[in-house]
């Protein structure tokens, strides 16, 4: 049986250029050799956090510092991965495939499977509970389909991810397919967003972009890939960690006439769309209100700890340089400006200890939505308030900026950084 330790971990580098690259995984591999005793959760959690994104980029998967020195090694220099704008993501395909075997062990997946039990257990209902949970899984991990197809019962579990109904409505048809002759088509609409340039993950298979479901390597192997194409997925693969202190980027000084840093810029004009919502809340002052796009989740136990929920929003917003998207009107003229670094605090709301799941979400939801001054100061917003035995979590984005973020999955992101950094710090390495 193959335990939590064994699993392999992905090891996420980017640089500049190529050259850095290379320096860059040498630096590391060297590290990982002098500390044969790393947590690699650790080491997965730092690289994948708090450091920018560039476009030369490589990854390695392993489950030992010596094996993952030995792959950082062996690799050659990559060309820059193509730049993926906003929904640019991968298509996603169920194709179907039935299950053999025990299927990974991933949460999704697990509570999945729990809700096929109530519906008989047969093998199409733990086929269609695995494609469903592997999906939400990838969409957890930061991989945001562009769209979601499906063969066979596959077809059937894809209409459930795009929530054209329930995953119990899927289950009970996987009922109906068991008890008799039932043809199952593909999905009509597959194929229908394939281009030869857009990668495509298939869920039930092997290979390079594929997620095989009984194939405990194969979301390490799935996301270290989608990392190389230019997505800013998810590599830590939810897994807590801490920060350690590992090798930085290489510092290289500009030549003459090469292009500068991604994001060096310190201003850019505002899109039409950010320039018609921001003037129509200037002229109406107080109603930026009425343009923050808020989200909530609602959690059983102990609220996290003020210190613990400032560092994962702040985590947050290095992540996400829309977070730190600052409009200014340097000279007369407005225009976008990102901050180097997080400066947003999240907003503690009085516990209320009589307060149900739903007045604590009420309650955030409402301070999330408060007027935001639009001038000079990024435009988020993080609220929580704790109750008698629930506590909620609301975050807001200003609505011109939701183009490029959007709040839900910031959210579910926030969530998940909660988990990460409740850890207590481990010794640094000497």
């Amino acid at each position: 049986m193959t335990t939590p330790k064994d699993l392999p971990r992905v090891l996420a580098l980017s640089a500049r250029t190529r050259e850095a690259l290379a320096e860059l995984r040498e630096n590391l591999a060297a590290w990982l050799e002098h500390t044969p005793d790393a947590d690699l959760d650790d080491v997965a959690l730092t690289l994948a956090t708090g450091r920018e994104r560039f476009a030369c980029r490589d990854a390695v998967v392993g489950t030992s510092p010596v094996e993952l020195a030995v792959l950082l090694r062996e690799k050659k220099a990559t060309e820059p991965s193509p730049a993926r704008a906003p929904g640019d993501g991968p298509l996603l395909l169920l194709d179907g495939t039935p299950l053999k075997g025990d299927p990974v062990d991933l949460p999704e997946v697990a509570e999945a499977l729990r809700l096929a039990a109530a519906y008989g257990d047969t093998d199409t209902a733990r086929t269609i509970a695995v494609h469903y949970g592997l999906a939400h899984w990838l969409r957890a991990r930061l991989v945001t389909p562009r769209a979601v197809h499906g063969t066979g019962v596959g077809a059937v579990a894809a209409a459930a991810v795009r929530a054209e109904h329930s995953l119990a409505d899927a289950l009970r048809t996987a009922a109906v397919i068991e008890s008799g002759p039932f043809a199952v088509d593909a999905d009509p609409s597959a194929g229908t967003d394939a281009l030869p340039d857009v990668p495509v993950v298939r869920i039930g298979a092997s290979g390079p972009l594929g997620l095989d479901p009984a194939d405990p390597d194969s979301p390490a192997h799935l996301l270290a890939r989608l990392w190389c194409l230019g997505y800013n997925v998810d590599t830590t693969l939810g897994r807590p960690g801490s920060r350690v202190r590992l090798p930085g980027h290489p510092f290289r000084r500009r030549g003459p006439g090469e292009p500068s840093a991604v994001g060096a810029a310190p201003y850019r004009p505002l899109t039409p769309y950010e320039q018609r919502w921001l003037f129509y809340d200037l002229v109406r002052h107080g109603s930026s209100g009425d343009h923050n796009t808020a989200v909530a989740h609602v959690r059983a136990g102990e609220p996290p700890a003020p210190g613990i929920l400032r560092e994962a929003f702040a985590e947050l917003q290095r992540r996400h340089p829309t977070l730190r998207t600052v409009f200014s009107e340097p000279g007369g003229r407005w225009q976008a400006h990102i901050l180097p670094d997080a400066t947003v605090r999240p907003l503690l709301i009085a516990d209320d200890p009589e307060g149900g799941p739903e007045e604590l979400r009420e309650a955030v939801l409402d301070a999330a939505r408060q007027p935001m001054r639009l001038r000079d100061e990024p435009l988020v917003r993080c609220c929580l308030r704790g109750g008698p035995a629930h506590w909620a979590l609301a975050l807001a984005v200003y609505e011109p900026l939701t183009t490029t973020a959007d709040p839900q999955l910031l959210l579910d992101e926030l969530t998940a950084l909660l988990g990460a950094v409740t850890r207590p710090p481990q010794a640094q390495p000497a």
